[in-house]
């Protein structure tokens, strides 16, 4: 939609100054104005008719109201006319959200905000405003994450995430943690644990819990950054020894959570690692000074 109205605009722009090169004061009326008129009238609604068609909840009569609002409006009122666009833009922005995050935005809340904000005696610091922003995508997150937990695929997985642990921590040889972690150590190792300031290199083999291996590092050592990684794997970790090897049950909510991590680890997904711990990763030496 946004190349059809810049070709209009252009082409009205045209249309403008061959009507303000015209002699004989046809600008404010008179035939030509008048056969100009009709004729960007056809041309717009045409195309608005072939882009508007496209949303089967669009009744064309609303669109005219609409248009004829903004036509019949103060155009000398600024304010008014920068209220209407800005008005616009806002209604944009809730539809998207409404779609993207589920979030329905309260007008009468929005609006007393909006009101204080706009009226207040000095403007908001770039600062503040930076931090309110932080903080609205914070919220909106947390929004995405409610969402996906009622989602009838993140529910599914959770349950059998649930049912899968409870069946794997009263087998011989498997032990729960207070967090949930489900792990059997497969080789003992030597040494002190890890910390969340270590980097580890780790041999390891990720699978879901129907047993399909979704990552590997293929028998090789690879660095992590233990408080880079979800919280069950740096959990683990934190229990293991250099040379150490153990098979964990990560439940979904100390692995990706809601949000899972596309396109192989689906919503609340719970997961199985086969971990081993070769030791730290050794750190450049400082030159010598």
């Amino acid at each position: 939609m946004k190349k059809i109205l810049s070709l209009i605009l252009v082409g009205a722009m045209g249309i403008g100054l061959i009507a303000c090169n015209e002699k004989g004061g046809n600008a404010e009326g008179g035939p030509l104005a008048d056969s100009v008129s009709m004729n960007i009238g056809e041309l717009m609604g045409a195309n608005f008719k072939q882009q508007l068609s496209m949303d089967s909840t669009i009744k064309m009569e609303e669109v005219i109201k609409g248009v004829q609002a903004a036509l019949k409006a103060d155009t000398a009122n600024h304010g008014y006319m920068a209220g209407m666009q800005i008005g616009n833009q806002i209604l944009g922005m809730f539809q998207g959200m409404k779609q993207q995050y589920g979030i329905q935005i309260n007008d009468t809340k929005f609006l007393a905000e909006f009101k204080k904000a706009l009226l207040a005696d000095s403007a908001m610091s770039q600062e503040d405003m930076m931090q309110k922003n932080m903080a609205i995508e914070s919220l909106l997150k947390r929004a995405t994450a409610e969402a996906k937990e009622k989602d009838p695929v993140a529910i599914k997985n959770k349950k059998a995430g649930e049912a899968f642990c409870a069946k794997k921590a009263k087998e011989a040889g498997y032990q729960k943690t207070a967090s949930g972690l489900v792990y059997k150590v497969i080789t003992e190792g030597k040494g002190e644990n890890f910390t969340d300031k270590d980097v580890v290199m780790v041999k390891y083999t990720g699978k879901h819990i129907d047993g399909k291996e979704f990552d590997s590092s293929k028998e090789e050592a690879v660095p992590f950054q233990l408080n880079q990684v979800v919280k069950g794997f740096a959990e683990m970790i934190k229990l293991m020894k250099p040379g150490q090897k153990v098979e964990v049950i990560i439940p979904g909510d100390l692995a990706y959570g809601p949000e899972g991590r596309e396109p192989t680890i689906g919503s609340n997904e719970t997961l199985i690692f086969e971990l081993e711990t070769v030791g730290k990763q050794e750190q450049p030496k400082a030159p010598k000074g």
